[in-house]
């Protein structure tokens, strides 16, 4: 149910508006969640099961796999994902779009860092959000298309979620493949968004899972749904004074500097409601937000 607070949105606005707090609240959020790692773990181990050896492309000798990764942030599962792909297929051409300067700077220190494994993967980052990557496409006649595309946590800040995904879903050959992470619609992360709407504005619109299959479905396009269970240790947000527990607050929230913008008691019910069952449990002493994400795999 969607809050009833009367609280005014006053200076309040999404993270997506300051790329480097973005990745500032981010970073403090992954370190506590072990974020990196179940994702970096579900490419290592589900991806291969589920995308990689299922894939059924016809690529020529010496034709390059073509991948689209939106929302690749700095590059722990993408590379995880092109790694194993190119154990399928010897060449691969990666496109990465990342509207975050920094995150890119941190995928390209990464793909650095890896280069004897990623060998065979040539990568081209795009600072662009989906949208922009969009449009730059269609106005240059790319009509380029790709075996496999993914979109982790990214279609929150698209305009029309129901043509983006179709859009992304015309963009694959025939045969290839495509997944998208979000927030499961019944994590603690979206019953906090669904609850303060008023945390949205014209860069974030909140959604789930559910949206992305009811679209699926609506445009009759074939999906499974895998579940992966995530939980991040919060305790230090209901420290008063905390710094890392505020950058949580913010990333949970996706506002900037909530705990100076918000009204006292816009954070009073806000960090109630986090520590409360419907978005956390409490053990030994910790509170464990639900963190639960899906990914829809289609095929075409």
């Amino acid at each position: 149910m969607a809050s009833k607070s009367t609280q005014d949105k006053g200076d309040l606005k999404s993270i997506f508006h300051d790329p480097d707090h973005y990745i500032k609240s981010f970073g403090v959020y992954a370190q506590a969640s072990a974020k990196y790692q179940v994702l970096a773990n579900w490419g290592e181990n589900v991806f291969s099961e589920v995308v990689a050896e299922k894939l059924q492309v016809n690529i020529a000798d010496g034709e390059a796999f073509r991948a689209l990764g939106v929302g690749v942030g700095s590059g722990e599962m993408d590379t995880k994902m092109m790694c194993k792909l190119r154990d399928r297929y010897p060449l691969i051409s990666n496109i990465a779009v990342e509207p975050a300067a920094g995150q890119i700077k941190l995928y390209q220190d990464l793909a650095t860092k890896m280069a004897v494994k990623l060998n065979g993967i040539t990568t081209d980052w795009r600072k662009q959000g989906l949208d922009e990557f969009r449009r730059a496409k269609v106005e240059s006649g790319d009509t380029t298309k790709y075996h496999f595309i993914s979109s982790i946590h990214s279609l929150y800040y698209v305009d029309d979620l129901d043509d983006s995904v179709k859009w992304l879903y015309d963009q694959l050959e025939d045969g290839g493949m495509m997944m998208i992470i979000t927030v499961s619609d019944n994590s603690g992360f979206w019953r906090l968004w669904n609850r303060y709407k008023l945390f949205e504005d014209q860069l974030l619109r909140f959604c789930n899972s559910e949206h992305i299959r009811e679209a699926c479905s609506k445009q009759k396009i074939p999906f499974t749904n895998y579940k992966q269970k995530s939980r991040v240790d919060i305790t230090d947000s209901f420290e008063e004074g905390n710094v890392d527990g505020q950058l949580k607050v913010d990333f949970l929230a996706h506002v900037v500097d909530f705990h100076s913008t918000a009204s006292p008691a816009l954070q009073q019910e806000l960090l109630e409601y986090l520590g409360g069952p419907e978005c956390s449990e409490r053990k030994d002493g910790e509170v464990l937000f639900d963190n639960d994400w899906d990914a829809v795999i289609v095929t075409k």
